[in-house]
């Protein structure tokens, strides 16, 4: 069975400025979540980074929630492109929160690409912005399949 490709973030309550954010992620294969207490401005930054997302070919935005091998979680999405007609992907980079275990050994990692078009972007990005407006939400980010593949059969 697989799964499908987006990253989802889900903002659940405002609380003055910290925000509870879940963070799910998928690219058909892989999954990965996280749970995480962030600043909302964090939130309206990527939100406000990610419109007319790419500038340039060169162009990145990196959003990125606790340390890396923290016990407390960890998320990184790496917004890019792939090639040099614009293509855009994220790197989705997540960790689960183990504090409170025992062992260490209960940490997991998912570390996977995922393409998405320029519309299901924009709609992530306005999607953030109404959940901080509302003080709750679900930002989705829906992928494709890796660009070749998207060429129907027919075509070759």
């Amino acid at each position: 069975m697989y799964l499908k490709l987006k990253a989802i973030i889900e903002l659940t309550f405002l609380r003055d400025d910290t925000a509870k954010v879940w963070i799910t992620a998928s690219n058909g294969r892989f999954s990965g979540e996280t749970e995480q207490y962030i600043n909302a401005d964090v939130l309206q930054t990527l939100s406000e980074q990610l419109v007319g997302f790419p500038k340039s070919n060169s162009d990145e935005v990196i959003f990125e929630i606790g340390e890396k091998d923290s016990i407390y979680g960890h998320c990184k999405f790496k917004f890019y492109c792939f090639d040099s007609a614009g293509h855009t992907a994220v790197i989705v980079s997540v960790s689960n929160d183990i504090a409170g275990n025992e062992s260490a050994d209960n940490i997991c990692y998912a570390k996977f690409k995922i393409q998405f078009e320029a519309s299901s972007l924009d709609e992530f990005s306005s999607s953030i912005k109404r959940a901080l407006n509302s003080g709750e939400g679900k930002s989705v980010l829906l992928g494709i399949n890796t660009y070749t593949q998207n060429i129907p059969s027919h075509y070759s």
